[in-house]
């Protein structure tokens, strides 16, 4: 009997919305997503906030409520707390039971198709989004060009006639032959997954992140240290020969892996693979381990903003 799954959250986020309706478009075929009043063998929990340590008692209430199932986390944080099994998009860590992933796909977007014959993309490479996320974003600004546009997203209302976000930055992927990814506030970005989806080369550009296990990678992308930012117009002439294929490789390598279809197949039979302990000891010693210096500033926020909102005080 195929294992069964309830897709849950500590509390209702995006995340959640969008895996819940993913499932029920793209139902996984090894296993079953629980319904009703079904016994689950695994507990999901899929949260795209912040889980960090003053969510450790709730978590290990919830995970009392099903003792006898396994429990993970998915969590698309920028900023991930693996003190749980799961898979963790922004993960910079290495640990036994966290693995790094892809984000969710959008449940509605069209299965990745190989790409009919065309003329060579007008653009060697191109970069649209926020820059304030992180400044090796502000940095590419300085690559800017026709023949190479890197912008930040409030200039591109200015260079795109009838400028739509959507549109325009899908238009801009697929007029490039490679798409800068790099990192934002977190070490991983979504536009890696969204360039493999359209068939483009992604160029990395992230060092702590964590690329998702037993993919061949360097196969069709390519890694740019985050200091060889401004040699990239080099790097990438040299390799502008080999960007349709590695296009191709990546659109089969998302469609194989991460597309909306084969996502909760694949994510589930890497979790189950996970190294999993139970009990209280066993969750503690993960969060002990996972800790790192983000935990404890956000915990000490998290009680200094709940001082200053008490009643009496004033900030």
């Amino acid at each position: 009997m195929r294992p069964c799954v309830l897709l849950t959250a500590l509390r209702e986020n995006p995340a959640l919305s969008k895996a819940r309706r993913l499932a029920a478009l793209h139902p996984p075929s090894a296993f079953r997503i629980a319904a009703g009043d079904d016994t689950p063998d695994i507990v999901l929990y899929l949260d795209s906030g912040y889980v960090g340590l003053a969510d450790l008692p709730h978590l290990r209430r919830q995970i009392g409520t099903q003792p006898a199932a396994r429990h993970f986390l998915f969590s698309e944080s920028d900023w991930p707390y693996a003190a749980l099994p799961g898979a963790y998009p922004s993960l910079t860590r290495a640990l036994p039971w966290a693995r790094s992933w892809s984000y969710l796909p959008d449940p509605d977007a069209p299965m990745p198709a190989a790409s009919p014959p065309q003329e060579e993309p007008a653009h060697l490479f191109s970069f649209l989004g926020r820059t304030g996320t992180h400044p090796i974003r502000e940095r590419l600004l300085a690559l800017d060009s026709p023949d190479t546009p890197c912008l930040d997203l409030a200039a591109a209302p200015g260079r795109f006639a009838d400028f739509d976000y959507r549109r325009t930055y899908r238009e801009l992927l697929l007029g490039s032959q490679f798409a800068l990814c790099p990192r934002g506030f977190g070490a991983a970005s979504i536009r890696l997954f969204e360039a493999m989806a359209l068939g483009r080369a992604p160029v990395i550009i992230a060092d702590a992140w964590l690329p998702p296990p037993d993919i061949p990678w360097r196969d069709f992308s390519l890694f740019v240290a985050e200091k060889d930012v401004m040699h990239i117009p080099h790097i990438l002439s040299e390799a502008r020969g080999e960007a349709a294929a590695m296009g191709d490789r990546a659109r089969r390598v998302f469609a194989a892996h991460f597309a909306p279809d084969v996502f909760f197949d694949r994510l589930l039979a890497m979790l189950v693979m996970l190294p999993y302990e139970t009990g209280t000891a066993a969750l503690a010693g993960r969060a002990w381990k996972a800790l790192g210096w983000r935990e404890g500033y956000t915990l000490a926020h998290r009680v200094k903003t709940r001082f200053r909102a008490a009643p009496g005080l004033t900030s």
